[in-house]
């Protein structure tokens, strides 16, 4: 069993070839599933705006959520979830950068990094934003009395709009890219 994992290694197939001059060259041909988006380019296009408002957005409620200067924001499991939460943000707005350079007809490997991992990491802003909110919660009820509960509960309430953006995108994700239909290419 080999350290690295490629899961895209049956997907390409190369077959030898001359050249004009008389040389063995390697063809290499694309032979796995193709990732048929249920609408044209034209349509496709319409979807990046979107897509990075939302990628936007979610970002944007998280600094916002970071400017509130709380006591729990000193205590390491409470801040940490809030900065994890960053990472499937970012990996969202890379996912729409590699969706925009993808075709209609998709290989595995620009569905996964395109539209699935937008669909994987808004999942995942949910569930982060949630044990974020949990661990401020738990942090609320052992410290009781030893912070400003104005800022403590605002910082909490800011979770929602993290929340219902990412909810929001399982909604357009659901009405636009649910369709997507696998080809078997082999």
């Amino acid at each position: 069993m080999s350290i690295l994992h490629n899961p895209y290694k049956g997907d390409y197939d190369h077959a030898p070839e001359m050249d004009k001059k008389g040389r063995f060259r390697d063809r290499f041909f694309y032979k796995g599933d193709l990732y048929v988006l249920p609408f044209d380019e034209n349509q496709k296009k319409k979807t990046y705006l979107p897509c990075f408002l939302y990628g936007g957005l979610m970002f944007a409620a998280l600094i916002v959520q970071g400017l509130i200067n709380q006591t729990s924001s000193r205590t390491l499991w409470v801040v940490l979830p809030y900065f994890i939460q960053y990472l499937p943000v970012l990996f969202f707005l890379l996912g729409i950068v590699e969706y925009l350079g993808a075709t209609p007809r998709m290989t595995r490997q620009q569905y996964d990094k395109g539209v699935g991992r937008m669909h994987f990491c808004g999942i995942a802003v949910i569930v982060l934003a949630a044990i974020s909110a949990i661990c401020e919660m738990i942090y609320l009820i052992i410290r009781r009395g030893q912070y400003d509960a104005g800022l403590e509960l605002l910082y909490l309430a800011l979770h929602i709009p993290v929340v219902v953006v990412a909810f929001l995108f399982a909604g357009y994700y659901n009405k636009h890219f649910s369709g997507i239909t696998v080809e078997n290419n082999k």
